[in-house]
């Protein structure tokens, strides 16, 4: 089976830059069958399902299954995910709807795609580029097993975290991956809550001690009072010195 299409639809750029790194995530499950795409034709969408406007009904006319983003603590629903997106959360009801789009995709799609000896090559979507965040992550508690999937890699990059706090780049220096694959890590452990957040710490800026010692010193006895002076020339002219 090719790979299924997920898009997103009025959706906040942070939230689509969080699904973009998660999806790098889950390219590494072996049985995943999603890429995240910017353009038609969609097999599902996410949309904004908290901004009171309804959105749902254009949506279906562009994917097969569409799935709201709606606040935290609403109310459940089918095809609903409450806010912040948990990576295992969205990661299931992808697989879920899978299954029901083996062979059943659009015929109009299908029928209007040009045969593979005619198909000029495609051009790869260019990713978003990826920003490695300064913030340090230590985790409080060990992550699911269903997260760490039995990969060496991520329990090596759990064991390295909950000894110490590292940012993305701090981390792959210490267990071996690149940086990219640790901030999808680190981000998929802040999403569901598994990890601490600590700010970078600013160092105070160093006193160029060469620059120092080169300043001249201060003459202080330069600024005497001026009426010290004229006080002591009047004594100095009434003895006649």
């Amino acid at each position: 089976m090719s790979n299924l299409r997920l898009g997103a639809y009025k959706l906040p750029a942070a939230e689509v830059v969080l699904v973009q790194t998660l999806f790098r995530l889950y390219a590494h499950g072996g049985d995943f069958n999603w890429i995240f795409v910017t353009a038609p034709p969609y097999d599902a969408l996410l949309v904004d399902g908290s901004n009171g406007e309804d959105v749902a009904p254009e949506a279906a006319l562009m994917a097969k299954s569409v799935l709201r983003l709606t606040r935290m603590n609403a109310t459940p629903s089918p095809d609903t995910l409450q806010r912040p997106i948990r990576a295992d959360k969205l990661q299931d009801w992808l697989r879920a709807i899978q299954h029901g789009f083996e062979d059943t995709r659009p015929t109009t799609w299908l029928s209007s795609a040009p045969s593979q000896s005619s198909q000029p090559p495609q051009v790869q979507e260019p990713e978003a580029p990826l920003v490695i965040s300064p913030l340090r992550f230590k985790l409080r508690r060990w992550p699911p097993a269903a997260l760490l999937r039995s990969d060496p890699n991520r329990i090596r990059m759990a064991t390295i975290l909950s000894r110490r706090a590292l940012n993305a780049t701090e981390l792959a220096s210490i267990s071996g991956q690149n940086a990219g694959e640790c901030q999808a890590f680190l981000q998929t452990l802040q999403t569901t809550g598994l990890v601490e957040v600590q700010q970078e710490i600013v160092a105070a800026p160093r006193v160029d001690q060469s620059a120092q010692a080169a300043s001249p010193p201060i003459n202080v006895s330069a600024s005497k009072p001026t009426f010290a002076r004229g006080l002591i020339s009047g004594i100095r002219r009434r003895l006649g010195l």
